[in-house]
């Protein structure tokens, strides 16, 4: 099972060489990071050496790529462009961007979430020639009610270049579908995981192991889709979250 970490400090990197952990960069989800990457890429090369196994968050805030408004969908393209761009910078072929899904599309119509998904589809389609050869882009499931929206958008992008990033933590807080669904229903699309726990009343980000969720069963069914070659980035805190894997039997 490969292990990556989220760290924004020295400290927290150094943790997570210690331990061989792989390691997401969070940094280039700051637009302002973004726009400072030649003052800024220096650190984040200083923050790999040692480090096998890296993988880039990419921009996600106020990134609604099936806007109406034309200018915010040029703008979110421009930070999803960004994000891939210095990813490729550094040799890093994995990079996460959030759906555009928000939960009151499924409260107004039909009509309103197909329109979603078309327009979600047609965006990844068009940026799908932005990805670098060697490059996966992962979607990752946030407020989306049921795995159906994250499945049917992957499978209508059709491309190797585009997978589903499964994230436990959104879909065990946002979502009445139990976490074995979503994994039976995402089954093979899934390429990259995001693992963090909480109690089911909304998204909090705790250390494993701290909230409800089934953390063992939950990589246990995981596993057995996609095997033990995909990266399960922990969101959360890395030392508590250890000593819960590793209480649970998980080999680190």
């Amino acid at each position: 099972m490969l292990i990556y970490g989220t760290a924004f400090s020295d400290n927290a990197i150094n943790l997570i060489r210690e331990n061989g952990l792989g390691l997401e960069l969070l940094q280039y989800s700051d637009p302002a990071f973004l726009d400072n990457f030649d003052s800024k890429h220096a650190q984040i090369t200083q923050y790999m050496q040692g480090i096998s196994g890296v993988s880039v968050h990419g921009a996600y805030l106020d990134t609604f790529y099936t806007s109406k408004d034309p200018l915010i969908r040029e703008v979110s393209k421009k930070r999803f462009l960004q994000s891939v761009q210095a990813a490729a910078f550094h040799s890093i072929d994995r990079v996460v961007f959030h759906t555009a899904y928000r939960r009151y599309f499924d409260g107004h119509s039909k009509p309103a979430l197909d329109n979603f998904l078309k327009k979600s589809i047609e965006f990844w389609q068009n940026f799908e020639e932005n990805i670098p050869d060697g490059m996966t882009v992962y979607l990752e499931n946030v407020e989306e009610e049921n795995p159906e929206i994250l499945i049917k958008i992957i499978e209508g992008i059709n491309s190797p270049k585009i997978q589903a990033c499964f994230d436990v933590g959104h879909a065990f807080c946002s979502s009445s579908v139990d976490l074995i669904t979503w994994i039976n229903v995402l089954g093979g699309t899934i390429g990259h995981v995001h693992i963090h726990d909480n109690d089911g009343s909304f998204d909090q980000h705790l250390p494993l192991g701290k909230g409800k969720i089934p953390i063992l069963n939950t990589i246990q069914e995981i596993l057995k889709h996609v095997g033990d070659k995909i990266p399960f980035v922990l969101e959360c805190d890395v030392p508590e979250s250890l000593e819960c894997l590793r209480k649970e039997g998980i080999k680190i």
